[in-house]
């Protein structure tokens, strides 16, 4: 299985940083590919993510929390069109 990562450094303080990321409700100001993401984020839960790619229709998935440690990690798996491929 191939597996797509990014990855950046950040120059600001870990708990700042995890502040913007996981205040769900300002994404639309931001982010302009995350539109919306509802629902009870814990792991095990599913949670609704609103995506809108420039030029493109909306989609919606539902990804499940696989990591949720505060400061440190949040984790998903989503499935895209078919499974297997934007997994």
């Amino acid at each position: 299985m191939r597996e797509l990562r990014t990855e950046i450094n950040i120059d600001a303080p870990v708990q700042k940083v995890w502040k913007i990321l996981t205040d769900f409700k300002s994404y639309p100001n931001w982010n302009p590919f995350i539109v919306s993401v509802e629902g009870n984020i814990q792991v095990g839960t599913v949670f609704k993510v609103l995506l809108h790619p420039p030029e493109s229709k909306p989609m919606t998935f539902k990804p499940t929390c696989l990591s949720l440690e505060q400061n440190k990690e949040f984790s998903w798996l989503g499935k895209l069109f078919f499974q297997g491929i934007f997994d």
